[in-house]
């Protein structure tokens, strides 16, 4: 993954010419946005640090190479957006919708992405490290090449989303929301065996 360049011109968001189709080598910090609805708009080398996004859409936008740090992106609404070699490093998803976008060799680090909408999803090469998806919902989401590192999943549902190879042995699993189906092959610790034995519609004695 493309280091970000910290040079980059430190400017504000409302300052830019959102008529642009792309915005290129920006660094935007501790701003806060709201009602902002961006349509095709490409985003390329940009760094946001410590931004907060309300009410804030972005739709068929393509985001190349961009880092978010310390970030709050609860609620934002992605639709149908392409994630390249992005990072999110300890950002706020708090409800945050993903939905039918595409991620493609991306890191998201210490994020809380409960309540978070993954669904529809094409990702490639995606790596979750130390995040929170509580109550959060993969629905028909392509998980090849996913990597799961000390993640939480309690209540998040997984549903015609295949874990099939993925190792989650170090994650928290109860009460994740899945069908047999779909954990199938999945790798997984034996103690974490007790979150998943529901699936197999026995009573233990």
């Amino acid at each position: 993954m493309k280091t970000i360049d910290t040079t980059l011109l430190n400017q504000s968001l409302l300052e830019n010419d959102l008529s642009l189709d792309m915005i290129e080598y920006s660094h935007y910090q501790n701003q806060f946005i709201s009602s902002i609805h961006e349509h095709n708009k490409e985003f390329k080398q940009c760094l946001f640090e410590g931004i907060t996004f309300e009410e804030t859409i972005f739709d068929n936008c393509y985001f190349i190479d961009v880092t978010f740090k310390n970030c709050d992106l609860s609620n934002i609404k992605f639709y149908s957006c392409l994630f390249r070699r992005v990072q999110f490093i300890n950002c706020k998803c708090l409800g945050s919708d993903f939905s039918e976008s595409m991620f493609d060799n991306i890191m998201m680090n210490d994020c809380l992405c409960g309540f978070a909408n993954f669904a529809f999803m094409k990702n490639k090469e995606v790596h979750f490290r130390q995040c929170d998806f509580q109550n959060a919902s993969f629905l028909e989401t392509k998980l090849n090449k996913t990597t799961y590192d000390e993640c939480s999943f309690i209540q998040c549902e997984f549903h015609h989303s295949s874990l099939y190879n993925i190792d989650l042995s170090t994650c928290r699993l109860e009460g994740i929301i899945t069908t047999q189906d779909d954990i199938r092959g999945a790798i997984i610790d034996s103690y974490q065996s007790a979150s998943l034995i529901h699936l197999l519609k026995v009573k233990l004695k």
